[in-house]
C-alpha cells in the first residue's frame, strides 16, 4: 500500500487531472473520495479512491454525498459488503470501468 501522497499522485495520474465524476479539470484543491466509505470499512487504496472536485464530492447539490442513491448506481459509493475491485464506476463519458490495484482503468464491455 502506498502512502497518502503516493496514492494521491497515482489517482491523479489515472484520471489525467480531470474529475472522475464530472470530467472538468481538477483545481489545485481537489478531494480523494473513498468509494467504500471509511465508516463502512473502506481502506486507503487506489481502487477505492476517486478524484473529485469539492463540489462533486460534498459541497454541491449534485455531489456524491448529497445524492447517495445516484452515487451507488454509478459506483461512486459502494456498500460495506462490496469490494471496490469488483464494482464498476461510471466515468463522465459514460464508460463503465473497474479501478485496478495498479491505478488504471479496466474498461467493461458495453
Amino acid at each position: 500500500m502506498k502512502n497518502g501522497s503516493g496514492l494521491r499522485e497515482q489517482v491523479l495520474e489515472r484520471c489525467k487531472g480531470y474529475c472522475e465524476k464530472c470530467g472538468k479539470a481538477l483545481p489545485y484543491g481537489w478531494a480523494l473520495h473513498h468509494r467504500k466509505l471509511k465508516s463502512r470499512g473502506g481502506q486507503d487504496t487506489v481502487q477505492n479512491f476517486l478524484a473529485l472536485h469539492h463540489e462533486c464530492h460534498n459541497t454541491g447539490t449534485k455531489s456524491v454525498h448529497m445524492n447517495p442513491m445516484e452515487a451507488e448506481r454509478n459506483g461512486w459509493i459502494v456498500g460495506s459488503w462490496q469490494d471496490p475491485l469488483e464494482c464498476p464506476v461510471t466515468l463522465p463519458d459514460g464508460s463503465s470501468v473497474i479501478l485496478t490495484e495498479e491505478g488504471t482503468y479496466f474498461y467493461q464491455e458495453g
